[in-house]
């Protein structure tokens, strides 16, 4: 792009968060990138290399002054590994008050991860005994089902015997074969977590943010070690932990269409994917075919199908649900400048699919979350910033800024942007090229 094209598009990002108070934070900045979660009990459960600290919402409600509630109501749009809800938990639990939280999450696994975490953390040691002797049960099918030839699924990272020995990736499915066998309910999703925790150790691949990535030196662990590693875990977290006075739940759905509660939120905190290119749905395929949630490739891509317009990996459906409102050129006003400035190449149709997608998703999600807020609730979302393309061809994405205009042109004020850190790439350098958390208030 252009210098002109920069300096015009950075001018357009000034004007948009002229009014509003911006800040920089170094206590954010350790909390939007999940420190401490590896070691925290629950939320060690899966490494979601995108998520947030399990700190974070405490945090929040201690810079709100927030007055606590009884019962304490949260929601997440994007419950991704659950870290909102799960911290909500423990948050209500530290004030010793009842707390209702709930969430949205449209990936398969992410929302069987999620929702097994809430339900597990409200059950405490309730529901350990029940976990301990189903998994007695599971080993012994495990080991009867290893005798006989299993079906690989038809996905061709599984079936690449230099990313996942075949062993594995059979033992595996045992696994999985064998719980849904002698297992129901939350006992049944627990283990399931397990299995999906173990996947990534029992070959050489590695999550990289943006794609998996092969790692030709690991030593992969075998299935049942990498279970049973994870599934102690699970159930010494349990076995410590009081049940907990409330109540929690996590929809396998559309976060852009809000909750289903009819209830007001005291908080709404969510992390949408960003609009950097990721597709999650192909990061979290190997778990999600292990579990069973895809039994053909048709299946997987119409999953993608579903998700958020963040990135140009696939063709999305191209309404837009913005053009049918009152503010539809206000929203043009918006996302115009940021077309105008991406480059006549070969990657400018998919480049500004993403925006006017992304734009939309977001003010669908806004609005909807807008009819849910308690009147003097917060709403406060993560977001980071992107750059694409290369040199004088490059552009920022401000997600931070987009979405917090789209928010006031539907019913919110935006109380504060607080810049938690600078992002550095490559071949770019804005100083909108950050990571933020945007905290608003409902008008």
């Amino acid at each position: 792009m252009a210098q002109a094209g920069a300096g015009a598009l950075t001018t357009h990002y000034r004007n948009l968060q002229k009014e509003w108070k911006v800040t920089s934070s170094e206590t954010y900045r350790r909390l939007v990138v999940p420190n401490g979660n590896a070691s925290t009990p629950f939320h060690r459960w899966f490494h979601l290399k995108e998520a947030y600290s399990s700190q974070l919402f405490a945090q929040l409600v201690a810079d709100s002054g927030f007055k606590t509630k009884d019962p304490l109501r949260v929601f997440d749009p994007y419950s991704g590994s659950g870290t909102t809800l799960l911290s909500a938990l423990d948050f209500s639990a530290d004030k010793n008050i009842p707390s209702d939280v709930r969430g949205v999450e449209r990936n398969p696994f992410l929302w069987e991860l999620s929702n097994a975490k809430v339900l597990g953390r409200i059950s405490g040691r309730e529901a350990a005994k029940s976990f301990q002797v189903a998994l007695e049960s599971v080993e012994k099918i495990f080991r009867d089902l290893r005798n006989s030839p299993l079906q690989v699924p038809e996905q061709a990272t599984l079936r690449n015997e230099a990313y996942f020995p075949r062993e594995n990736v059979e033992d595996l499915i045992a696994i999985r074969l064998a719980i849904d066998a002698c297992s129901e309910g939350l006992t049944r999703s627990l283990l399931r977590v397990c299995v999906a925790a173990s996947v990534e150790a029992c070959g050489r691949l590695r999550r990289d943010g943006r794609a998996l990535r092969f790692v030709p030196n690991r030593q992969p662990r075998t299935a049942w070690s990498a279970f049973s590693e994870r599934a102690a875990a699970v159930l010494q977290d349990m076995e410590v932990s009081e049940p907990l006075e409330g109540s929690g739940t996590v929809i396998l759905g559309d976060g852009r269409e809000g909750s289903r509660g009819t209830g007001e939120y005291d908080w709404i905190v969510f992390s949408p994917p960003y609009p950097n290119n990721i597709d999650y749905t192909e990061v979290y395929k190997t778990e999600a075919w292990v579990l069973g949630c895809y039994e053909s490739p048709d299946d997987m891509k119409a999953q993608r199908q579903l998700t958020v317009r963040s990135h140009p990996s696939i063709r999305f459906n191209q309404g837009y649900s913005y053009l049918s409102t009152d503010v539809s050129e206000e929203v043009d006003a918006v996302i115009d400048p940021i077309i105008a400035a991406i480059p006549d190449d070969r990657y400018r149709s998919g480049r500004i699919e993403v925006v006017k997608g992304y734009a939309d998703d977001m003010f669908r999600t806004l609005k909807s979350c807008r009819r849910s807020i308690a009147p003097k609730g917060h709403l406060v979302f993560i977001v980071g910033n992107s750059a694409h393309g290369a040199g004088d061809d490059s552009f920022i994405i401000a997600a931070d800024v987009v979405m917090g205009a789209l928010a006031e042109l539907v019913g919110w004020r935006v109380a504060e942007l607080r810049v938690a850190r600078e992002l550095i790439r490559r071949n770019a350098d804005s100083e909108f090229l950050r990571e933020s958390v945007v905290v608003l208030e409902p008008v």
